[in-house]
């Protein structure tokens, strides 16, 4: 309950912040880490907050930056119908954060704060959520991603952050004149200031600012390896978790292309580009959805989307690269992996994949440069190893799910590892998320470790039911303390799932995360080998 009697306030390097007292947590929401964004300083870098006089209230979050869902996901041509796949989704996706809708403004750079203590002189990890959606949704308030429970249950303080997003955080118009010459990649600028006004005020909030972890999901994992290469973000944590994400960036070309398309379809030439500043926020949004929406939603990539750019500035280095971006961040400890059936997520944008036939499944198989009898091969290989963790009779879509997310996830997982391995960088741990959902087209699939990953297993209604409620929690609990035992040392073995170790090219070491969480060695080798060309 909310003890009005014991609200904390806090002085920070700018003024003093009220919160809010819950059963042994102390919250503040809504903190604000920058300027306003609107009017004169919409499109341009981020400005540090401005001091101010007395004591703000610090208990409701702040609005969201204005935004839409990746255009495929709000394609009228893929919702025309409902189907029982589209209603699974939505059930397993309640109390997340929601994509594209909810209130939203531009004054959006703000934070939310969990933590045992205040100005209390412990220094407890701490550990900064950003939340996935791409570069173009989603938000820092969400049940699924609260900090309460990991603050309350492991003692580490929590921060969830906002930025700015779709064509707020990423048009780019640096060759739009002198006024715009830094205006690239703005919500990863704003990410770096808010890591700053943490190292500056974390410790008033009981936090130590030289341990810090920085953690995220899907787009946020992408925000978290992208922070890796980002020299103003340099220092500024120690140790990353990337859930589902990886170094997400298009090139500097085509992020002009982008730009160009959407400034030619709105009307506005070099000459007139002020008068961007003007246009009502929600009127931009529409226009970014009234030009995407005749598109083919089963082609992701097809789409005129603002996404952030490897620039060679703001984002400098790839950390996955082997070569000087790993150097880079070489000593960021890391914990990278994501649930087993991720991939699913892209076949609900391309429905007709559910229908397939295992010879559609073969002639897939095919499309990533397989012969036809290797295709046949492969098929058998999954059915064998599918066989204890399929529940009833292995289907089609069972072996296209399982074969695209290896090829993909469980590959790319192994090249991040070994690009820094040749700088020898810090250990890495390596993990899967089973746990799987009541819906059988749907599973472990993207997005769902994310309740979990914070201790908030009893938000995620639609992964449990009555009968696995308690299976649920346990997983939950196992899922948040290893988070936290990582962001405290740097190693996340815990009493929960017990000691789990670095991944290494020997032993492939991976942490399976269900109801009895357990370490193993070379997880789907069968399926390693053949996205490696071994088998």
């Amino acid at each position: 309950m909310i003890d009005k009697g014991k609200e904390p306030v806090v002085t920070t390097k700018a003024g003093k912040l009220r919160g809010t007292y819950i059963d042994g947590v102390y919250r503040f929401l809504g903190v604000h880490y920058a300027q306003d964004t609107s009017g004169e300083n919409r499109f341009l870098p981020p400005r540090p907050v401005e001091p101010w006089e007395g004591e703000k209230l610090a208990q409701k979050y702040e609005d969201k930056c204005w935004q839409h869902d990746h255009p495929s996901a709000e394609s009228p041509l893929l919702h025309r119908v409902e189907t029982d796949r589209s209603r699974h989704m939505q059930k397993l996706m309640e109390r997340s954060s929601e994509m594209g809708t909810g209130r939203q403004t531009e004054d959006c750079l703000a934070l939310n704060i969990w933590t045992q203590g205040v100005e209390d002189g412990k220094m407890r990890p701490v550990m900064v959520w950003f939340h996935g959606g791409g570069d173009f949704a989603g938000a820092a308030e969400a049940d699924w991603h609260d900090g309460y429970n990991l603050a309350k249950k492991q003692d580490v303080v929590i921060v969830t952050v906002g930025h700015r997003l779709a064509i707020f955080g990423y048009i780019d118009l640096r060759g739009y004149g002198e006024k715009y010459k830094n205006s690239v990649n703005l919500g990863h600028q704003d990410m770096a200031m808010a890591m700053h006004w943490i190292h500056d005020n974390i410790e008033a909030f009981g936090g130590d600012p030289e341990n810090v972890t920085i953690f995220g999901q899907s787009g946020g994992g992408g925000k978290v390896c992208a922070l890796m290469g980002m020299p103003s973000a340099k220092g500024t944590f120690q140790r990353a978790i990337v859930q589902s994400g990886g170094f997400l960036t298009v090139s500097n070309e085509r992020s002009a292309a982008v730009t160009k398309e959407f400034l030619d379809y709105i009307g506005i030439d070099k000459e007139h580009i002020d008068d961007l500043q003007h246009y009502p926020p929600d009127e931009l949004i529409n226009k970014m959805r009234e030009l995407n929406a005749p598109r083919d939603p089963s082609n992701m990539y097809n789409f005129c989307v603002f996404l952030a750019v490897w620039d060679g500035e703001i984002v400098k280095y790839n950390p996955f690269d082997g070569a000087e971006g790993s150097e880079y961040s070489k000593d960021i400890c890391m914990i990278n992996g994501g649930p087993k059936d991720d991939s699913l997520l892209n076949a609900l944008m391309n429905p007709k994949v559910f229908s397939y036939s295992f010879e559609d499944v073969a002639n897939a198989i095919t499309e990533f440069g397989y012969t036809p009898d290797q295709a046949e091969k492969i098929i058998d290989i999954y059915k064998d190893m599918l066989k204890d963790e399929v529940k009833g009779e292995i289907q089609p879509m069972d072996i296209y799910g399982a074969f695209t997310n290896d090829q993909a996830g469980l590959k790319d997982n192994i090249l991040r590892y070994r690009a820094r391995a040749k700088v020898g960088a810090a250990p890495f741990y390596n993990y899967v998320f089973a746990f799987e959902g009541p819906f059988s087209d749907t599973k472990a699939i993207h997005g769902v470790d994310v309740p979990f990953f914070f201790d908030n297993g009893k938000y995620a209604t639609g992964i449990w039911t009555a009968d696995t409620y308690v299976d649920a929690m346990k997983c939950s609990d196992a899922c948040g303390a290893a988070w936290a035992a990582f962001a405290r040392t740097g190693d996340p073995s815990c009493p929960q799932i017990g000691v789990w170790k670095p991944f290494d090219e020997e032993h492939y070491y991976t942490m399976v995360f269900n109801t009895d969480s357990k370490l193993v060695s070379d997880y789907r080798s069968s399926g390693r080998k053949i996205a490696f060309g071994e088998i």
